[in-house]
């Protein structure tokens, strides 16, 4: 329904809310006094701190209520109003001895550095604590802090990077946070929009985010929050928490404990709780991460567990890939690189780079919370950097990750934002861009004439992309006048590219990109067919391995670690009408990842098998199929044994193994077998080839 008279409406509102205000002040200063303590009591803190502050202003005399009214802002990060609070207390060390730490950290999370600067020095003067060479070190971090956003102003932000705020159809006044991207067009993330942290999904339809609906097929869990989702590598394991449900939900000081769902077909089991050395009684253990790096399993998380470094810490817990159990390894703290006196949170590996991404109030932040990288794995970390602005802010900021395709991703943050965001009381999802991206893949090669092995010219080439349904989604096409070409491809995705030429019958070559985190050039030689010949293009069914791999690998000291085989797949959400669309991207379905395939050693061609004909005279054979790696043990070729025995000799200019079926004395002998060899899908592109005293010929023309 919209007003017509929205001036009206405005005016009334005003009205109204100069009403409440007037009632308020009719309360004595002991009614605001009590009303905000049974507020806060029931974790009410904004509304208990403006009662708070109006009792003080009937009652200045008693600091006490000012000081109660910052707690309050301070608690659901306030700042400007908790400033406003606690500058008329900020001396006051008999109410707490800590107030002026606590008001310099207000000024500077509401972005006033040279206040808190100052702030921070006067604060340190007067202390007198037994404890005052711990509190120096954190003061004095503090200022370094301020020092880095002044810094930081001076240069302005990465030019690179582009960030925008979610819409409504994600973002609410609740909370949203730990996001979760599947590809480019899928976000799962965490939200208390129903009153509780619950996970939701989000699909980009026409480069928008449609409105985000609760996962549908999960196992259920009654009353508690569950919520920090991630994906293992090879989408059989989901890893989440499930948080204590005693009252709001209220981030970290809601206790929380790490669980793992493990995929039953196309559904998930129900929820097992990690060991007891990992979820420790009566702490926190949350934000889990997990990666592959060859069979062993990392987690990892965040927790307030005994023994680590001061408030949360980053651990990590490793178990064998190929074990149902959940037997982890006791916990690793990620050492005193990565973790401070502070808190250090929301771990994300970027296993392309080698780099943990996390969130720290410890580390020199221009903010509180501030995310951070260090490149290494588990243990063994290098110094951790400030990743600067425009990600981190005066606010908190937290919840990074990337993207599969590294041009982009999403963090959390709470920072006001424009005229979409103007408070810093709620947590929000960003979404961030690389406009020219830190790392890219490729696709490139050329388009030769099979029978003359020259580079063909006026080429017609189109890339798509090969959903997990089968179906081909159009990308982009090119014509190439000397028959190169070049596409940018994206990871962990798979892709056919199709030649087209006047005269010749169209090619394809069909690869993916699952190996990104070694090579960023995917393409091969394109060969095509005059149309004359009979089957059309000799097929190439998988291409080698690109020679030239990425010369920025992880050094030693940082094992790589794998990625995906396949893009992560979810729990499968509920649809929206705004996702349903002609370019609806693929959902993460529940089918089975395909088996990783074993690096095979480079290798010496082997020995033609035996041919059936005899090698004088002239016979025939029906060539099947061109690979770059042989195994005549493949389960493709149980239909067409039957036709004869399969051949194979290797084509060395190519660098491919033909396989054919032998034993024709005549043309029509084997032009009965072709056309049902034809009708199996692998061999669709088959063709007759003529030998001569052993010596192979020509293709067949008709």
């Amino acid at each position: 329904m919209r007003f017509k008279y929205p001036i009206f409406v405005s005016t009334l509102l005003c009205l109204f809310m100069a009403l409440g205000l007037q009632a308020q002040d009719n309360l004595s200063w002991k009614k605001h006094a009590k009303l905000a303590e049974s507020l806060f009591n029931n974790a009410q803190y904004e509304e208990a701190g403006e009662h708070y502050r109006s009792a003080w202003k009937k009652k200045t005399k008693k600091k006490e209520l000012i000081y109660k009214a910052g707690e309050c802002f301070y608690l659901v990060r306030d700042y400007a109003n908790a400033v406003d609070c606690w500058q008329h207390v900020k001396d006051d060390i008999e109410t707490d001895p800590m107030i002026g730490l606590k008001y310099a950290r207000v000024l500077k999370q509401n972005g006033q550095y040279e206040a808190a600067s100052s702030e921070l020095v006067n604060f340190l003067s007067n202390y007198k604590g037994d404890d005052k060479g711990v509190v120096s070190l954190i003061v004095q971090n503090e200022i370094r802090g301020c020092e880095l956003a002044a810094q930081m102003a001076s240069k302005g932000d990465d030019v690179n990077i582009r960030v925008e705020h979610l819409g409504s159809n994600i973002n609410t006044p609740e909370t949203e946070f730990a996001p979760f991207p599947y590809g480019e067009e899928v976000l799962y993330f965490s939200s208390t929009m129903g009153h509780r942290a619950e996970i939701y999904r989000s699909l980009k339809a026409n480069g928008e985010w449609a409105k985000a609906t609760p996962i549908e097929n999960f196992p259920a869990i009654e009353d508690k929050h569950f919520c920090n989702g991630t994906l293992t590598p090879d989408t059989k394991r989901f890893y989440f928490t499930i948080c204590e449900n005693e009252e709001a939900w209220g981030g970290m000081t809601t206790r929380c404990q790490i669980y793992v769902t493990q995929r039953v077909g196309k559904t998930w089991a129900a929820p097992q709780k990690l060991p007891d050395y990992i979820n420790e009684p009566g702490v926190s253990t949350t934000h889990p991460w997990v990666v592959h790096d060859g069979n062993t399993e990392i987690l990892y998380f965040a927790s307030n567990k005994s023994g680590g470094n001061g408030g949360m810490d980053i651990w990590y817990s490793t178990r064998e890939i190929n074990s149902n159990a959940n037997d982890f390894t006791l916990p690793i703290n990620a050492g005193t690189t990565i973790n401070t006196r502070g808190d250090e949170i929301t771990p994300y590996y970027d296993a392309v780079e080698g780099v943990l991404y996390f969130a720290s109030n410890g580390q020199v932040s221009i903010g509180g919370f501030d995310i951070m990288k260090s490149k290494g794995a588990r243990s063994n970390w290098q110094r951790a950097e400030n990743v600067g602005t425009p990600i981190n802010s005066p606010a908190d900021d937290f919840f990074f990750v990337k993207t599969s395709s590294g041009k982009g991703g999403f963090f959390v943050s709470n920072r006001t934002f424009g005229t979409e965001k103007l408070t810093t009381t709620d947590e929000d999802i960003f979404e961030f861009e690389y406009l020219t991206p830190t790392r890219q893949w490729f696709a490139k090669g050329e388009v030769y004439n099979r029978q003359t092995g020259s580079q063909l010219s006026n080429v017609e080439i189109a890339l798509y992309e090969i959903m997990s349904t089968g179906k081909k989604r159009f990308i982009s096409k090119e014509v190439s006048e000397d028959g190169a070409y070049n596409f940018s491809v994206e990871p962990s995705k798979k892709y056919l590219l199709e030649a087209i030429k006047e005269g010749y019958a169209s090619a394809t070559y069909e690869f993916d990109t699952y190996d990104f985190a070694t090579y960023t050039d995917f393409g091969a030689p394109i060969y095509m067919n005059e149309e004359q010949m009979i089957g059309g293009s000799e097929p190439v069914a998988e291409k080698e391995k690109p020679a030239d791999p990425v010369v920025n690998k992880p050094k030693t000291s940082t094992p790589p670690v794998t990625q995906p085989t396949k893009e992560p797949a979810p729990p499968v959400l509920k649809e929206t009408k705004e996702a349903v669309a002609a370019n609806e991207p693929e959902k993460p379905l529940t089918d089975t990842p395909p088996v990783e395939s074993k690096e095979e050693k480079a290798e010496m061609p082997p020995e033609d098998n035996p041919a059936t004909t005899e090698d004088t005279g002239t016979g025939y054979k029906i060539q099947i199929i061109a690979l770059s790696k042989l195994d005549l043990d493949h389960p493709r070729f149980k239909n067409v044994k039957k036709f004869g025995q399969l051949e194979s000799e290797f084509f060395e200019e190519r660098g491919l193994y033909r396989v054919m079926i032998g034993g024709y004395s005549t043309v029509a002998d084997a032009v009965g077998d072709l056309k049902t060899i034809r009708s199996y899908k692998d061999f669709s592109d088959a063709f007759i080839v003529e030998y001569k005293n052993g010596k192979r010929m020509s293709v067949i023309q008709k």
